[in-house]
């Protein structure tokens, strides 16, 4: 807690320095890091540009505040309401779908059938992690 600003200028180590990095686990897909989730998953590979358009569709956005970015791993954001990540992420509220459970299965499973048409969804066993 801050209680009240003396002007004293402080080195980051001196703030940071005991701060420790947050376990792999802490990641929001159930502790599989970035990499191997995208490698175990194709539509985690496609560039934002195909699942993402300028506006939000979650807000009324007048003046577009939707940011894709030109890689996968940078995904999409919404500087208006804040959302953003993956595809999962993006269409499971626009398909009333959580990203957990059965909903993520059904929610894989039209993901593939709109964006990756003919393939079918592995099941691998890291993948049917993330249903349960």
């Amino acid at each position: 807690m801050l209680e009240r600003l003396t002007g004293e200028l402080l080195d980051a180590e001196a703030v940071a320095g005991a701060l420790v990095d947050p376990p792999a686990s802490a990641g929001c897909h159930g502790g599989l890091g970035p990499a191997r989730m995208r490698a175990e998953d194709p539509l985690l590979e496609l560039e934002p540009r195909a699942y993402v358009e300028v506006s939000c569709p979650f807000h009324d956005d007048p003046t577009p505040s939707l940011h894709v970015y030109e890689t996968p791993a940078g995904g999409w954001y919404c500087y208006g309401c804040r959302r953003g990540t993956s595809v999962y992420d993006l269409a499971a509220p626009l398909w009333g779908l959580e990203t957990r459970g059965a909903d993520f299965l059904e929610l894989r499973r039209r993901l593939y059938e709109l964006l990756l048409p003919g393939q079918a969804p592995a099941r691998s066993a890291r993948m049917l992690e993330r249903a349960h």
